[in-house]
């Protein structure tokens, strides 16, 4: 075992000094986003369910992509980036769809402090976002343990029900507390312990307290399965260092008004009871533990064939699942320090039997993921409206949707292997209606006597399903409708029309509603040095032209146009609208909702994507395990 942790040790602090960097999109209207590209490597669209993917991609290392939250589509094209949207200092986790005031927001965390698990910093706080991405409530908990005040970490920000008016949230306080622990090596007693706090919240902008709950008050330290000095657990011998023998991290409330707790490092979860216990139980018991030392279920079994009974460890991502009266999670089955529990990570669904004092947990659902990694840290299960369930792996930057019998109907990836990593993966429908401020064009042409070439793109916009171009051979002069085209689901929507020198383009619903207009752009054309590095459509170096003009450009005549073939064999989205005003410069709007537009579950994905993806992962590819033998974490 310390041979295992001097190598995890070393790996580690290797990953961490290393640049990470993975293939950015290149997005000419929009130079300023640095995006990962995600590829998608299997894809059912008639089986897949509605949404978009959201996910905030990160590494312990330098990269060259912006940590940020992420919106994508199921064809894995960019739908939103939300660096511009952050407060600097402070790292994006969690991103999901959530309920406020009765209508479907965005909310994430924001973070500084130590990703293993805090104190956060002083200046972390939670997101709640409109359908505009505009902000409309800034969520912390508040209070003190031990003479700290509590800070956001980033584990945990779950706002509950449709009303939205409270939210659960996780801290860490470092603290003096004496502790011997006779399970590992040497029996090291801790002079400084961490723990971990649960904190519901009002969304209001009161931050009130409504429940708090404190591991350190009911759980006996000696329950956890690490030890001082492991990896990522703290040493336990200073304020700044104390030894995390719980780690939150997952919270949820049912109907009753009582809690779900989940300890990583106790490899445990636990429902805790409420202000108001049905049964009368004193607010913040335990009522149960599922899992580790002190198991309060004597049978554990599985009606999942290969798997004969119910054994899982340093899970992620808890919920309760009413309609199985039980409970969810992502199990890790392992965290690179302990010998695995299974030979793979999964999402369980676990029902939860306490009929005539005989507690019984079953195995009912188990969702693989496919290339049978074994996911050390994060990772989520997320339960979808038309029965799949998502799974975001965590330690790896991989996604995957299953139907209800275990089927992969969608696989993909941003990047190598860890540690690029999400926390946790989502998939959501949403509609986003941004500010016009996000709204770009970028105009290009070889040559004065080329055809032009457009890309036009509105970071966050859902509902638009066509664009048209209009040029000018004058500023302020008169523009005339140039092209058309149909967004395909890609970020940027591109088309060619004969050379003008400025331009703009107008955004349009499937129902011919105008949208927003672009500001208008002057039409770039590289100078003779510049050109000869550049080609039909863009120039390799970069959208940063300072050095090219195009003063010696007359305005055209009679340009020609070139036949441009950069088509993909992609599904459209069925947009949903609303009402907007006509664009009053163009009376007699074209319907383009119809243009080649195709029922996207009559539509053949191809068998590989579009783009060539060098991350596949392959079990064959991974490492053998130094300790294959699995370990029962139920007892």
């Amino acid at each position: 075992m310390p041979g295992i942790r001097a190598i995890v040790l070393l790996l580690a602090s290797f990953a961490s000094s290393q640049a990470q960097n993975v293939t950015l999109l290149n997005l000419l209207s929009r130079p300023d986003l640095q995006v990962p590209t995600f590829y998608v490597t299997t894809s059912e669209p008639a089986l897949l369910a509605p949404g978009y993917i959201m996910i905030t991609p990160s590494t312990p290392g330098n990269t060259n992509f912006q940590l940020a939250p992420y919106i994508y589509n199921n064809l894995g094209h960019l739908v939103w980036s939300g660096i511009h949207h952050l407060t600097p200092g402070l790292a994006p986790y969690d991103e999901k769809v959530c309920y406020f005031k009765g209508t479907p927001h965005l909310c994430f965390t924001q973070f500084t402090g130590p990703v293993s698990g805090g104190p956060g910093g002083l200046g972390s706080y939670s997101v709640i976002m409109d359908e505009t991405y505009t902000q409309v409530a800034a969520v912390q908990p508040e209070g003190a343990f031990a003479g700290q005040n509590l800070t956001q970490d980033l584990h945990e920000f779950n706002v509950l029900g449709t009303a939205g008016a409270s939210a659960l949230t996780t801290s860490y306080v470092n603290f003096k507390h004496n502790v011997t622990y006779p399970a590992c090596p040497g029996s090291p007693t801790t002079p400084f312990t961490k723990t971990g706090i649960l904190t519901e919240v009002s969304t209001d902008g009161l931050n009130t307290t409504l429940f708090q709950w404190n591991a350190i008050d009911h759980v006996d330290p000696r329950d956890t399965y690490v030890c001082p000095g492991d990896f990522n657990v703290g040493t336990g011998t200073s304020i700044s260092d104390g030894f995390d023998f719980f780690h939150i991290n997952a919270l949820d409330k049912d109907e009753n008004g009582d809690y779900l707790v989940s300890s990583r490092h106790c490899s445990t979860l636990f429902k805790i009871a409420g202000n108001n216990n049905k049964d009368g139980l004193a607010s913040g018991s335990i009522i149960w533990r599922l899992g580790g030392k002190q198991n309060s279920f004597p049978v554990m079994d599985s009606t999942v064939p290969g798997t004969p009974n119910l054994n899982f460890s340093f899970q992620h991502h808890a919920r309760f699942r009413p309609s199985i009266n039980g409970v969810s999670m992502w199990d890790n089955a392992n965290n690179n320090i302990n010998p695995a529990s299974a030979l793979a990570s999964s999402g369980m669904a676990v029902t939860i039997s306490t009929v005539n004092g005989t507690n019984k947990a079953t195995l009912v659902e188990q969702y693989v993921s496919p290339n049978r990694q074994l996911d050390s840290s994060q990772g989520s299960h997320q339960f979808l409206p038309n029965g799949n369930h998502f799974m975001g792996l965590g330690s790896y930057p991989d996604v995957y949707e299953q139907t209800p019998d275990g089927t992969t109907v969608f696989y993909g990836n941003w990047g190598p292997n860890p540690p690029l990593q999400s926390y946790r993966a989502f998939k959501y429908p949403w509609v986003g209606k941004p500010p016009i401020s996000e709204i770009a064009l970028f105009g290009y042409a070889h040559s004065c006597n080329a055809s032009a070439a457009f890309y036009a793109s509105w970071n966050g916009a859902t509902e638009v399903v066509s664009w048209k171009y209009f040029t000018s051979s004058s500023e302020k002069g008169t523009f005339a409708l140039a092209a058309t085209a149909v967004n395909n689901g890609t970020f940027e929507t591109f088309t060619t029309a004969p050379f003008n020198l400025y331009a703009y383009a107008i955004a349009y619903d499937d129902l011919g509603n105008m949208l927003g207009q672009t500001p208008t752009i002057s039409v770039f054309v590289p100078d003779a040095a510049l050109a000869a590095s550049c080609n039909a459509l863009s120039c390799p170096v970069g959208t940063n032209y300072s050095a090219a003009s195009k003063a010696s450009c007359a305005a055209p005549s009679a340009p020609t146009l070139f036949n441009c073939c950069l088509k993909n064999p992609e599904e459209l989205y069925n947009f949903q609208s609303h009402k907007r005003r006509k664009d009053p410069a163009d009376r007699k709007l074209h319907n383009l909702s119809g243009e080649g537009k195709e029922d996207p579950d009559s539509i053949d994905f191809p068998t590989s994507s579009s783009q060539e993806n060098p991350f596949t992962v392959k079990l064959a590819d991974q490492e053998a395990k130094e300790d294959p033998k699995l370990v029962d974490f139920s007892n």
